[in-house]
């Protein structure tokens, strides 16, 4: 349904003289429905091009140097490097910045979590952490996004509050994080190649996500009211407070609204059904909603998880890389094992196209050709950091592909990704079951790859109740899968993970469990 706030934004993109197809453009990536943006659009006043500020933005940049048009490109933030460029090559990009930004990233914690907690950060555990820097006299920044309210702590002392203007819309794919972060980097003016805009005083916390004052177009128009693309907005001479203020490594807290889930609950039969043989070495059975172990078998025993870890691979190419991008294929990226969706050398492929043969054909190729955004001994340290942020202890990461021995994980660990991809990363479970996106906000999917034309490997597609599935086999790890089941009882529906390791027939494994399940318990 088409809102006054809808109407009103459209209207003041269109009075300042914006083109009808950035106005367009930008709404999309706010996560505005693109029918419900055509329907406003065709009711206000006639079209303007946007040729007219491309030709004034080329005239600016052919009086630059050359340096001062690299910045452009790749805007650096102390010692962070942005790359925002939608067809950059990396390739060709200066390898150890790459690494030290994408480093950077890593030291920035995701979420809070716990065990048996949901992954997302809840009120109590942000005030907990508050509580700890105020008791260690640490200076940070409090960001509320429920009361829009920016809080300056010097020593642990609450100091000033300032106002937050806008923030990215909530459920869609560029909402603002949550969590515990920390100050990575500051510019007076940074400069956003994806949203084409200046952004005064800005603060970088996590990824491509910032603090900034109000932000501006070439000419210094300043950019209507409405959502952002996931940063936070302030009014610039507040913004500069902030600025002076904060210090490189300094921790920001950030929390929202916790969004409502009303799940069901599992109420035991009377008679216990007596659980047949399984074959695997180890399996966990566990209600994803609170982090309760419904059964398992040796599950804090680590093992080799095979292609489970390209569940790792996708989560992390999401967060540090602009998917938006493409990259060009070369023969090292390629790997020896055969596959069924197979790069081309030479051609370029966008990286939210990559994310369906990953997860849908576990494709080894797939795997190596998103890591080359970065790198794949970085994206490596990507991906034991990010464990490391989900307190999977007892995970190691050697690929991004699952192929080596040495990607180890138990049971356990593997409920902790699955949990945080439930609550933070849905999209994923959805691309491993086949859902086509049409597009995410800006980026157009199946544009490099025919995502209709590929065969989904993943045992149960098709069924009704899988939320998402991932399998994998090597012969250090021989069979493994995750399953995650949208249980239905009489309270309501509950997420339920099942997951198989070492298994000689992970999908007759997995039937059993499943089955287990629903005779112990009453279910609809």
């Amino acid at each position: 349904m088409v809102t006054e706030e809808l109407r009103e934004y459209v209207r003041e993109c269109l009075a300042s003289g914006k083109a009808r197809d950035l106005v367009l453009r930008d709404l999309l990536s706010l996560g505005w429905q693109e029918a419900e943006i055509h329907e406003v659009l065709q009711g206000e006043m006639p079209d303007v091009t946007s040729s007219t500020r491309l030709a004034g933005l080329i005239n600016i940049t052919s009086s630059l140097a050359l340096p001062a048009l690299v910045g452009i490109i790749l805007v650096l933030v102390g010692t962070t490097l942005y790359l925002w460029n939608e067809r950059l090559d990396l390739s060709n990009t200066n390898t150890q910045k790459v690494r030290e930004f994408y480093t950077q990233l890593a030291q920035s914690q995701i979420a809070f979590t716990d065990a048996g907690e949901m992954v997302f950060p809840d009120e109590q555990e942000f005030l907990s952490q508050k509580a700890a820097y105020v008791q260690d006299k640490n200076s940070f920044i409090e960001a509320d996004l429920r009361t829009m309210q920016i809080t300056l702590y010097e020593k642990g002392v609450a100091g000033k509050t300032l106002e937050i203007l806008t923030k990215g819309k909530e459920g869609s794919w560029w909402e603002t994080p949550t969590g515990d972060y920390k100050v990575l980097g500051k510019s007076v003016n940074g400069y956003s190649s994806i949203g084409n805009v200046w952004m005064p005083y800005s603060i970088q916390f996590y990824g491509n996500y910032l603090l900034h004052g109000w932000p501006n177009y070439d000419d210094g128009t300043p950019v209507p009211q409405g959502y952002s693309g996931g940063c936070i907005r302030m009014s610039t001479k507040d913004a500069k407070v902030v600025f002076d203020f904060a210090k490189v490594g300094m921790p920001i807290l950030v929390l929202e609204e916790k969004e409502e889930h009303k799940f069901g609950a599992l109420t035991p039969n009377a008679t216990d059904a007596v659980l047949p043989p399984i074959g695997a070495k180890a399996f966990l059975v566990t209600d994803l909603s609170s982090g309760e172990t419904i059964l398992e078998k040796r599950a804090e025993e680590k093992f080799p998880i095979a292609s489970l870890t390209k569940l790792m691979t996708a989560v992390v190419a999401h967060e540090v890389i602009y998917l938006g991008r493409s990259i060009k294929v070369t023969p090292n990226m390629l790997a020896s094992v055969s596959q069924i969706f197979y790069p081309d050398v030479g051609e370029r492929y966008i990286g939210m196209d990559l994310l369906y043969p990953l997860l849908m054909q576990s494709s080894n190729d797939t795997a190596k050709v998103l890591s080359g955004f970065i790198g794949e001994d970085t994206f490596v340290h990507n991906m034991n950091a990010k464990a490391a942020s989900l307190q999977m202890t007892d995970s190691q990461f050697a690929d991004s592909s699952g192929i080596s021995a040495s990607n180890i994980s138990t049971t356990y660990d593997i409920a902790k990704l699955l949990q945080y991809i439930y609550y933070k990363r849905p999209f994923l479970f959805d691309i491993s079951k086949g859902v086509a996106f049409e597009n995410v906000g800006l980026i157009q999917i199946g544009d490099t790859i025919p995502i209709s034309d590929l065969k989904n490997v993943n045992e149960f597609i098709g069924s009704p109740d899988l939320i998402g599935v991932k399998n994998g086999e090597t012969t250090a790890a021989r069979q493994t899968m995750t399953t995650v089941w949208n249980i239905h009882t009489a309270q309501g529906d509950l997420p339920i993970a099942i997951i198989v390791l070492g298994s000689e027939d992970r999908k007759g494994d997995t039937e059993v469990l499943l089955q287990w399940l629903k005779s112990n318990f009453s279910v609809l």
